[in-house]
């Protein structure tokens, strides 16, 4: 996640008097290569009989905020001479549920967010200033948009690349997903499973239950009581107050006889102590705001009080590092000393106090940032964060509701089915666990994914077998596992513990980029329609086997 600085520093220009932040999105220095033209896709997936909007908001090359048209053009917004004036309808109206429209960019767009509403139109506004500022839909019961169903994704398209991704930085609503192809392959990120928005909503209303924390007031219902959203703990209109206030006495405590040590990842280590109430740092310079003990505002913020992060210096690394280990209660494990590398993510959320929003939303979501600075963690981990991007992208789809319809899309919903015996690409998968991917160096580039270690897991939905059975799987492999390092690649049928087509064990190919197409032959049959699992199993906690494609043969 890139801050707002450092996004202005890249080129971006803000909205000066926007009451709600655009997005701030990264992705902006990369080879040239996009053409200002980009169809985009917008599904109706949502199963409702009642009507669905798609908006596309954003700003121009020169910052100037505004939205695109049904005919791809941006239209910029108007400057106003009052506070909070409404804006022109941008409204694209789709189809019914099922049914798919296009609008072509004609015009790059920064900071951009895609919106979908059911059942009635989004309300924006806007405020005048040297440069207009676009009101969004906020997070109060005073809001017009406040029982309207919305949702969005965020986005910025640019002359050097395509970077899009679904976040829960803000809140959890109804379920989009994205598709792209260009220079990268085709990529997908899954929707957020049926169901999963009623889990969270739940889950948080327990926890309020639990240790009288205002969690429940998270939840956004309509007037039947169904729920329209969660939001995140940064947009609570009840205080914390003292929540954090048991666990920082222990933090503070701890870290006034061993010292913390930060790793950066990128300007330094740096290792401090807390004296007089400050954690300092030995050699970081804190830019005038000291590590005081930060309040739960700070903590679910990770960018006031002593949290503010001032971007891409070494200040803001340790900034967003501790925010993270506060935000997932990880400063009082063993290894806590010793951030972000000294603890696993299955210890996340471990302690009683915590950001329970951000461990609900790992529960059930398959990715997406729960809070600003959610990709921190050991070096090489796996992202968490729901993202594509293309340096050339040809089309872009994105679906309110079940996954991505139509060829390639494998994300569920519709009849649309992928042949077991073409070349299917890993990072295609319409759900996962615990993998990431990135570019990949074998021949047809793409991506792979890779950071695949014991219990994760890759589903490919509707994959058709045909009439009779394969006899073998071909599978592109490559592996820079550590001596005595090796695992499993498993292929099963309609779950995780599905039956098991075919499996192959793997071990260091001579790098992680150095690939081999590993044939095995199949020990089951498979006929028809099925989900396909591919499975990872070892006896070891590292990471052993990056994944580039697969194909079934019936020879």
């Amino acid at each position: 996640m890139l801050s707002r600085r450092a996004f202005l520093a890249a080129g971006g220009t803000a909205a000066a008097a926007a009451l709600t932040a655009p997005a701030w999105l990264p992705g902006l220095a990369a080879t040239a290569s996009a053409a200002a033209s980009l169809p985009v896709t917008l599904q109706n997936n949502s199963g409702s009989t009642a009507p669905v909007y798609a908006y596309i908001s954003g700003a121009d090359s020169t910052g100037w905020p505004g939205f695109v048209a049904a005919d791809g053009f941006f239209q910029r917004l108007s400057n106003p001479s009052a506070p909070v004036t409404p804006v022109p309808d941008h409204a694209i109206a789709l189809g019914g549920s099922g049914t798919s429209t296009t609008v072509t960019l004609s015009d790059y767009v920064i900071g951009g967010r895609v919106w979908f509403s059911v059942g009635q139109k989004i309300q924006f506004f806007v405020n005048p200033g040297t440069v207009p500022g676009l009101v969004q839909p906020g997070f109060t019961s005073s809001d017009p948009n406040w029982l309207t169903d919305w949702t969005f994704c965020e986005f910025t398209w640019n002359s050097t690349n395509l970077y899009a991704n679904i976040s829960y930085v803000d809140l959890v609503a109804s379920p989009v997903s994205m598709q792209t192809t260009g220079s990268s392959g085709t990529q997908s990120v899954s929707p957020l499973p049926a169901g999963a928005l009623a889990s969270i909503a739940s889950g948080l209303v327990a926890q309020h239950a639990s240790d009288g924390a205002p969690w429940d007031t998270l939840v956004a219902t309509d007037s039947s009581g169904a729920v329209l959203r969660v939001m995140s703990p940064v947009h609570s209109t009840t205080d914390f107050g003292g929540y954090w206030d048991p666990y920082l006495d222990q933090v503070w405590s701890r870290f006034a006889g061993t010292p913390l040590t930060v790793d950066t990842q990128s300007s330094g280590v740096f290792s401090g102590t807390v004296s007089g109430g400050v954690l300092t740092f030995s050699g970081l310079n804190d830019d005038g705001v000291a590590f005081t003990r930060p309040s739960a505002s700070d903590i679910f913020s990770c960018n006031s009080g002593p949290l503010y992060n001032s971007g891409g210096d070494a200040r803001g690394a340790v900034a967003a590092r501790l925010g993270a280990a506060l935000n997932r209660s990880t400063l009082l494990l063993a290894g806590g000393e010793n951030q972000p590398g000294g603890v696993t993510s299955a210890q996340y959320y471990t302690n009683a106090v915590t950001n329970h929003y951000a461990r609900l939303v790992h529960q059930y979501a398959n990715v997406g940032y729960a809070f600003p600075y959610d990709d921190v963690g050991p070096t090489g981990s796996a992202p968490v964060d729901g993202h594509l991007q293309d340096y050339a992208p040809t089309s872009w789809t994105i679906s309110l509701g079940s996954g991505v319809t139509g060829a390639g899309g494998g994300g569920g919903g519709g009849g649309t089915t992928v042949s077991a015996y073409s070349t299917i690409q890993a990072a295609s998968y319409s759900a996962q666990s615990g993998t990431g991917t990135e570019s990949c160096a074998d021949t047809g580039g793409g991506l792979d994914v890779g950071w695949i270690s014991s219990g994760d897991w890759l589903k490919y939905g509707r994959v058709d077998f045909g009439s009779a059975s394969p006899v073998q799987v071909l599978a592109r492999l490559a592996s820079g596992a550590a001596a005595g390092v090796s695992g499993a690649v498993q292929f099963r049928l309609d779950s995780t513990t599905g039956p098991l087509l075919a499996a192959i064990d793997i071990a260091n190919t001579g790098g992680w980029q150095s690939w081999e197409t590993v044939p095995m032959n199949l020990g089951g049959t498979a006929t028809g329609v099925h989900d396909l699992f591919v499975t990872f199993s070892s006896g070891s906690t590292s990471d052993f086997v990056n994944v580039h494609w697969f194909s079934f043969s019936a020879t």
